[in-house]
């Protein structure tokens, strides 16, 4: 887990970003239709080397495209040249043409896949299109349709295939951002429960004690300076708490809330009875939740209850905090109390706050 503060990771290498040209180069056997069409054409020399030297080029430019200039990769430092791409492929399909005449149409679904995958969607949609419509329009105009028709047939299955493939990607990766969006979000809110949580409990703490400190430092001044080196010892620790919980490091055992809160009640002349015994009832799953439970509880009963008595009460599957102060009456939930419904939540138990036999406040969690 990151903190904040250290420097952003760098992002993981997409396996298409790496290795997507490899399905690309597989495709470029369909060349051998040109070089066949080369062989076969009766050719001089000069013209049949130059031929396989612009068959060369063309899957040079082709895989180029896809090695260095690859759109799903917004950083590469070649996207704004696949533009530049497209036009030589275009001039060697027009030299080609020169040589070879219309069987230089078996280059063009090359055409259509380099578009789909490197060119913005619009420009995909006119050189899809446009090439199939051209190759129908030249060969129809020629009379040489049925010889050229399967070659319509490739260049749509390609378009569409392409097409839907480039989308089925996109939308992954938009749901991989997603994803990250909601665990970066799931991880905020954590960090925030927890400060509040932490500090909400350790400051009520302070201002108890420090009223107290107050009230004593003429009658009793060497108390008074006792509940001082307290309020400091609990300020050191409330830094130390909030630096563990930012590093994602900060436990909060049970047995220990159990024990603070008695201490801290008690300073603040609330009697604490725990029934039960946690130990074998609590799972193991539910020790943490429970102790961060025990701790805003206890806050809560030290700074709204005005109690006199809070009674902890465990039994097979729940745990039963209450006390005999003046109830929630029409207040609404703040952020510790949703804080802990979060966290019963996310731990599988149920969470329930109400009126407490005691005449104050009853939480409940129930597993």
């Amino acid at each position: 887990m990151s903190r904040i503060g250290d420097p952003a990771p760098t992002p993981a290498v997409d396996g298409w970003e790496r290795h997507g040209w490899m399905l690309s180069a597989i495709w470029l056997v369909f060349l051998g239709y040109t070089i066949a069409a080369l062989l076969q054409d009766g050719l001089g020399a000069g013209q049949l080397v130059l031929g396989l030297a612009l068959v060369i080029l063309y899957a040079g430019v082709y895989l180029a495209g896809f090695i260095f200039g690859n759109r799903l990769d917004s950083e590469a430092r070649w996207v704004k040249w696949n533009p530049v791409g497209l036009v030589l492929m275009l001039a060697i399909v027009a030299g080609m043409a020169a040589i070879i005449g219309l069987d230089a149409l078996y280059m063009t679904p090359f055409l259509i896949a380099y578009a789909c995958f490197l060119l913005p969607r619009p420009a995909a949609w006119c050189v899809g299109l446009g090439t199939v419509a051209t190759t129908l329009l030249l060969s129809g105009l020629t009379g040489t349709l049925p010889d050229y028709v399967f070659i319509v047939a490739i260049q749509v299955g390609i378009f569409v295939l392409n097409m839907v493939t480039f989308a089925l990607i996109q939308a992954g990766e938009r749901s991989e951002k997603m994803q990250s969006d909601l665990a970066l979000a799931s991880e905020r809110e954590r960090l925030a429960r927890d400060v509040h949580d932490v500090l909400g409990h350790t400051l009520t703490v302070v201002a108890v004690k420090a009223e107290l400190a107050e009230r004593l430092i003429d009658g009793d001044p060497e108390r008074s300076r006792t509940e001082i080196v307290e309020i400091r010892a609990l300020v050191r620790g409330a830094l130390a708490d909030v630096r563990a919980t930012v590093g994602g490091l900060r436990g909060n055992d049970l047995s220990t809330q159990l024990a603070a809160l008695r201490v801290t009640l008690d300073g603040a002349g609330v009697a604490v009875d725990v029934e039960g015994e946690h130990a074998g009832q609590v799972p193991d799953r539910l020790r943490d939740p429970l102790g961060w439970l025990v701790r805003e509880a206890g806050t809560n009963v030290l700074r709204h209850a005005r109690a006199t008595r809070c009674v902890i009460r465990f039994s097979p599957g729940s745990l039963v905090i209450e006390d005999d102060g003046v109830g929630l009456g029409s207040s609404a939930a703040g952020n510790g109390m949703c804080g802990m419904s979060e966290r019963m939540a996310e731990a599988g138990a149920s969470f329930h706050v109400g009126a407490a036999s005691l005449g104050g406040t009853r939480v409940e969690a129930a597993w």
